[in-house]
C-alpha cells in the first residue's frame, strides 16, 4: 500500500483501510503475523479467534484510539501504585505529526485522567490546541521529546516512580534471566549507568536516550527507576508493569541467594532467545495490556471522555 500524505512529509505513517466486519478475523494478511506472535488456538473453521489490534480509516481514528488506550494507561498505573505525587509520566507520539507528542497534565492524580485531560505538545515543549490548555512536566518533556526524536521505531514511553523498580535502580545493573518472565527482556533492557539529578537539561535527556541504545525498549536508570518504551501505548505500559514486578523478584532472589545452597541456575541463552521472541514481540506485548484496559473502562466509562 503506497504511504498517504501527512503534515510535515512524513509520508512514512501509513494510515490502514479498515473493515469493521473482518477486524480481528485470521484470514487477514496484516493478522496473520499477530496470531502467529501470540500463539492462540481456536475452532476449526477459525470462528473462534481473540482480538487483534485494530486497523484505521484515518490518522484522525488512529488517534483517537491512541489517546484512549494512553489516558486508560494512567488509570492502571494508579491502581498498580505507581503515582507518586507529580512523578510519573506516559507519551504518547500524535500519528498525525510525528514531531508532536500526547503526555499528562502536571499535578493531576493518574487516577483521575481522562481523554480530555491529555496535552499536546511540540518539539519545542509548547502546549498546543487540540488537548487540554494545561502545564506539563518539564523534565517528562525533556525525557521524552529526546527519546522520541532517537527511536522513531518507538511512539510511546512510560516513566513513573514504582517501589521495586527504583529500589532495583539503585544497583544500575539489568535483571538476570532466572525465570520465564524475564525473559521478555532478554537482550531488550540496557541500563543508564549513572545518576544526573532531576532531568532539567537536554543534555542529561540525550544521554538517558542514547542509553536506550538502538533497539532496546526499556531502560533501568541507575538510582532513579526505569523507562520502558513499545510501538503502542498498551505495548509500553504493559513492559512497565512486567519490568516493575521482575524488579521486585530480582530483590527476592538476591534476598534469597544470601544462603548456602541457594545459588540461582540462569537460563541459557538459546532457550532465553526463543522464549523472548515468543513471550516479549510487540503483538503479545499489546494483547497482555487488553485485560488492563478493559478493567479500567469498566470501572469508570469516564476515562474515555
Amino acid at each position: 500500500m503506497a504511504p498517504s500524505a501527512v503534515p510535515n512529509g512524513h509520508e512514512s505513517v501509513v494510515p490502514i483501510k479498515i473493515d469493521h466486519d473482518a477486524v480481528g478475523q485470521p484470514d487477514k494478511a496484516n493478522d496473520t503475523k499477530f496470531f502467529d506472535d501470540v500463539h492462540f488456538l481456536g475452532d476449526k473453521e477459525g470462528k473462534v479467534t481473540i482480538r487483534s489490534p485494530p486497523e484505521f480509516s484515518s490518522l484522525e481514528e488512529q488517534r483517537d484510539y491512541q489517546k484512549q488506550h494512553l489516558a486508560a494507561a494512567f488509570r492502571v498505573f494508579a491502581k498498580q501504585g505507581f503515582d507518586e505525587g507529580v512523578a510519573g509520566h506516559i507519551s504518547l507520539r500524535d500519528p498525525v505529526n510525528p514531531e508532536h507528542f500526547w503526555i499528562n497534565p502536571l499535578s493531576k492524580h493518574f487516577s483521575m485522567i481522562k481523554v480530555s485531560d491529555l496535552v499536546l505538545v511540540d518539539e519545542d515543549g509548547h502546549i498546543l490546541p487540540g488537548g487540554a490548555q494545561a502545564a506539563i512536566n518539564g523534565p517528562a518533556f525533556a525525557i521524552h521529546s529526546e527519546i522520541h526524536k532517537a527511536r522513531p521505531d518507538l511512539n510511546a514511553a512510560c516513566h513513573a516512580h514504582s517501589v521495586y523498580g527504583k529500589a532495583f535502580s539503585a544497583f544500575g545493573r539489568p535483571i538476570e534471566m532466572l525465570y520465564q518472565d524475564a525473559l521478555r527482556f532478554y537482550k531488550d533492557l540496557s541500563v543508564y549507568p549513572r545518576y544526573g539529578g532531576t532531568v532539567l537539561k537536554k543534555e542529561e535527556a540525550q544521554r538517558i536516550a542514547k542509553a536506550l541504545g538502538p533497539s532496546a525498549r526499556s531502560v533501568i536508570l541507575q538510582n532513579h527507576g526505569m523507562i520502558t518504551c513499545g510501538q503502542t501505548v498498551d505495548e509500553a505500559a504493559f513492559l512497565f508493569i512486567a519490568l516493575d514486578r521482575c524488579c521486585h523478584s530480582q530483590l527476592l532472589i538476591n534476598a534469597a541467594s544470601c544462603s548456602p545452597g541457594w545459588e540461582p541456575v540462569p537460563i541459557p541463552d538459546e532457550e532465553a532467545e526463543f522464549t523472548h521472541k515468543k513471550s516479549g514481540n510487540p503483538s503479545k506485548m499489546w494483547l497482555a495490556f487488553q485485560p488492563y484496559y478493559d478493567q479500567a473502562v469498566q470501572e469508570d466509562p469516564r476515562v474515555l471522555e
